[in-house]
């Protein structure tokens, strides 16, 4: 069974890397493009092949608006955590992509703490993996998080869709050394997704990538083994089921937290979801709302990760101004609703994340602005 919103399964990281605190914003996500080379059978959008996957045409976003969006931010004085280069598609589609990080470390340097990049690997063979190297900024790091999700050639395209497991092997490899030899800013996570068709490869998947990381990294780096639990539609029926397995395989291997050669191993020891088929009634606010923003390729902001079909647009960066959209009226409503238990639409439907906290002050400055704004 496909749910849309299983492909959230590979977003939700961000909480989770170096720890460290939200300087205002949390998390911004920067949408290079919706299209993928891949058909991993827990995205519905690409496993399916919609033609829309959030209300629009797919498409790469066009450099003289990224910059202008970049430019904005700046002007702004918008702040993050970090900034992700990754939606609903595979941003190493993007001709254009170290071109976008290096604007971004430039422009936005002292608003960020570090800058992220989601990708299969697939189409990053060693030309391009030496641009984003050289794209890396001073004093702003570099996360490349590659979903691969399998230890087998045969796992890996049951999984993802196709034959490609030994060309994302070769890139990263090249990666790492190069890496190692320019001694360049850059960390790596490889991350592993727990489900009904790869559980039984997550020993051999954290030995791998552990040993290879560890040899040619070890402490010289922030690297990172990650194991995720599977999202079944935002909480929906079968995520209590996903949640066991995810668990279960984690006893099974002996998998915990902590270090193996210098690198990090990482397992989700919460539930995504506030809400879900195993835990009822306990929605609240979801932090989201304030902490998530994402960029669509074509310029839109929306005020949520989850939202896959593009309910939750704010209206476009083309012509206002992040802050404009992101305290306006529509953002704020939506806000006030969640406060007062009311979810409609895309989020009557969602179990609403859990891997970060809606605070006081969050829910406060939201009444503020309600109250501001005449609502």
């Amino acid at each position: 069974m496909y749910r849309e919103d299983s492909y959230l399964a590979s977003l939700m990281i961000g909480a989770y890397v170096y720890q460290m605190q939200s300087i205002e914003m949390g998390v911004l996500q920067i949408e290079p493009t919706d299209i993928c080379n891949l058909r991993c059978s827990m995205c519905a959008p690409h496993h399916e092949g919609w033609e829309q996957i959030h209300a629009v045409p797919k498409g790469v976003m066009d450099m003289d608006l990224y910059e202008q969006i970049i430019d904005g931010l700046a002007n702004d004085g918008a702040c993050f955590d970090h900034i992700i280069f990754q939606w609903l598609g595979d941003p190493s589609l993007h001709p254009e992509l170290p071109r976008m990080l290096r604007v971004a470390g430039e422009r936005l340097g002292d608003n960020v703490n570090y800058l992220r990049v989601d990708t299969n690997a697939i189409r990053l063979p060693p030309k391009r993996m030496d641009a984003l190297l050289d794209a890396v900024s001073p004093g702003v790091p570099l996360l490349i998080v590659f979903t691969i999700d399998a230890h087998s050639p045969e796992v890996y395209e049951r999984v993802k869709g196709v034959d490609a497991l030994e060309r994302v092997r070769a890139n990263i490899r090249y990666l790492i050394r190069r890496r190692k030899l320019l001694g360049t800013a850059l960390n790596i996570q490889v991350q592993f997704v727990v489900q009904d068709g790869n559980a039984h490869e997550a020993g051999d998947f954290l030995q791998y990538w552990s040993d290879l990381l560890g040899c040619q990294g070890g402490e010289t780096w922030h690297d990172e083994v990650m194991f995720k639990r599977l999202s079944v539609g935002g909480g929906c029926e079968g995520q209590a089921a996903a949640d066991r397995l995810y668990e279960d395989t984690m006893q099974r291997f002996k998998i915990k937290a902590g270090t193996m050669r210098g690198v990090h191993v990482d397992v989700w020891m919460d539930r995504p979801w506030q809400e879900d088929d195993g835990h009822q009634g306990n929605r609240s606010a979801c932090p989201g709302l304030w902490l998530t923003p994402v960029i669509r390729h074509d310029g839109a902001l929306m005020m949520c990760c989850a939202d896959l079909r593009g309910e939750l647009n704010l209206g476009s960066l083309q012509d206002n101004s992040f802050e404009t959209l992101w305290n306006g009226e529509a953002a704020t409503r939506i806000r006030v609703d969640h406060l007062r238990g009311k979810f409609e639409g895309v989020c009557g439907s969602c179990g609403g994340i859990n891997w970060y906290e809606t605070t006081e002050v969050m829910r406060q400055s939201a009444l503020d602005r309600a109250v501001e704004l005449g609502l």
